[in-house]
């Protein structure tokens, strides 16, 4: 009986330890992360594309290039300032912890939102900074999160990998940089509805990100004069709600109106590959 007892209490002890030391790690990482997102701050103000090379993940700086080129936009110093202008500005915030997983790693504050919820409680705003270890640790994504400032037990709400959102999802792993693209014969739009399934669409042989709930933005790649080779893969994804999918892409005309080129509405025989070859003049 004693043995056991003894066994149990090395058990606990050493997962006790364990744990004691992954998060002295994570919290290690704090000061060499702070620098990590001032530097980038820094090469984001001075608008110099080749600083921000040395500060922005390959992954987000070939994806943004992309985005723009798709919409027949470059990357410019005005765009490249702009990203320190609508950055968090955690020197306002109280710091949260630090996620960290494989190859990633998240800086979390939190603040006052100011705001209340329906039954008058107070809201916070956390703020995440994801962080991907390339040539050393770039900042990947950013994004901000509303939650009750106090749980039911009336201890502070925390912040937690599950959490994160789809741009700053933590799986361990550094993405290699997308393809650049050149700016198209004709820019487009992608709107996707597809809560119970996740939609890749492929145009010319280009993915675009999949998408499992709602989503618009540029088509990457845009479309191409004449014929356009579309594929969409519907995969069903474990949830109770299921929706019928609505996909549709939009050329951008010159007089900033849209032509729709593609509708898809499957009501029966939804998953697998669909084809399509639309034109485009």
């Amino acid at each position: 009986m004693a043995l056991r007892i003894n066994t149990l209490l090395l058990v606990i002890f050493t997962g006790l330890w364990i744990l004691a030391a992954d998060c002295a790690f994570a919290q290690s990482l704090k000061p060499t992360l702070e620098k990590a997102w001032n530097d980038y701050l820094q090469a984001s103000r001075s608008g110099n594309e080749s600083e921000l090379e040395k500060t922005m993940s390959s992954f987000s700086l070939c994806s943004l290039k992309n985005k723009l080129a798709s919409a027949q936009r470059s990357l410019t110093p005005e765009i490249i300032k702009g990203f320190a202008k609508y950055s968090p500005d955690i020197s306002k915030m109280e710091f949260a912890g630090v996620l960290e997983k494989g190859d990633n790693a998240s800086l979390v504050y939190v603040r006052d939102s100011g705001k209340k919820d329906a039954s008058g409680n107070p809201m916070a705003t956390f703020s995440a900074i994801k962080f991907v270890k390339e040539s050393g640790w770039k900042v990947d994504a950013t994004m901000n999160c509303d939650k009750p400032m106090y749980q039911n037990d009336g201890r502070k709400t925390g912040f937690y990998l599950s959490d994160l959102r789809q741009e700053c999802a933590m799986d361990g792993n550094v993405k290699p940089p997308p393809a650049l693209v050149s700016k198209p014969y004709s820019s487009a739009l992608l709107d996707v509805f597809s809560y119970g399934y996740q939609a890749q669409v492929t145009v010319n042989g280009v993915p675009q990100e999949p998408v499992t709930a709602s989503w618009s933005g540029v088509v990457i790649g845009g479309l191409r004069k004449n014929e356009n080779n579309i594929t969409i893969k519907m995969t069903k994804v474990d949830t109770d709600k299921q929706s019928v999918p609505k996909i549709r892409i939009r050329q951008l005309l010159k007089n900033r109106t849209t032509r729709e080129v593609l509708k898809f509405e499957p009501r029966k025989n939804i998953e697998g590959v669909h084809t399509f070859t639309v034109s485009v003049i």
